[in-house]
């Protein structure tokens, strides 16, 4: 398994936008009216206690991720459910069971949550994997598809298997058009789409790539053949960051980065 380096991980954020605290990452990646938001759940620093995974009555759960580093492996703080420290979120069929991502799958290609179906726990899977050191998506939305894919020996194969090529769709979560005066409106936080369908070989992946707060964050959902489509991009498509990542927090990502 191939270690993600520096080579590997371009848009580097600069030590200028991490130590001036006024520097906006982009218009629309305010900390205070990011579009980044967790549905009905209050993002205000409130510090409440939720459920985690948070059963959703329809068949469905969703889980709360914390996009700790290697070097804080296990969480930031304790083991309270604090919303505070939760960066995503996804949703999961009910059956699904969480799986152990171990420190060496964390610091080499940045794991950091995989569900799995007990049943076919290769096959129908959802992991996150979620990095430092970005500021914005590439332009070229296959080639930071492959970035993610360097360490991942299955995913290389999947790309090279995959029957015709994948399907890249960009898609923006809370755009608000500007008023009649032109005043107000946001492009929106940009996820990245994919959908490769592989037929036999391995099913189908939906993912899906964003960019927030200075990290990479992404979800791979793995559909084997005869798996529920509309399962997996509702998986895929639930995928949110959420508005409470701080400046003392980018720094440490970043510190812990570069000394790696």
């Amino acid at each position: 398994m191939l270690s993600l380096t520096a080579a590997s991980l371009p848009l580097i954020v600069s030590s200028t936008t991490l130590e001036n605290d006024k520097t906006r990452l982009s218009p629309w990646w305010s900390f205070k009216d990011s579009v980044a938001h967790a549905g009905e759940e209050n993002t205000d620093s409130s510090g409440q206690i939720i459920q985690n995974p948070k059963d959703l009555g329809d068949g469905f759960k969703r889980f709360y991720g914390e996009a700790t580093s290697s070097s804080s492996y296990g969480g930031y703080g304790g083991s309270d459910n604090n919303f505070d420290k939760f960066k995503y979120y996804f949703e999961i069929p009910s059956n699904y069971e969480k799986d152990t991502v171990n420190k060496t799958e964390k610091s080499t290609n940045g794991t950091d949550a995989r569900w799995v179906n007990p049943k076919d726990k290769k096959a129908e899977k959802a992991y996150c994997i979620t990095l430092p050191g970005y500021t914005r998506l590439k332009e070229d939305r296959m080639g930071t598809f492959e970035d993610l894919a360097l360490s991942d020996y299955t995913l290389q194969d999947a790309i090279y298997v995959v029957d015709g090529e994948p399907t890249i769709a960009d898609r923006y979560i809370g755009k608000r058009e500007p008023d009649e005066e032109g005043k107000g409106g946001r492009p929106g936080q940009l996820y990245a789409d994919y959908d490769l369908v592989g037929a036999e070989s391995f099913g189908h992946i939906f993912a899906t790539i964003t960019v927030y707060g200075g990290r990479l964050y992404s979800l791979f959902v793995w559909m084997p053949p005869g798996g529920s489509v509309e399962s997996g991009k509702r998986m895929r498509d639930s995928y949110r960051t959420i508005e409470n990542v701080n400046q003392e927090q980018m720094k440490a990502d970043m510190e812990f980065y570069r000394r790696s």
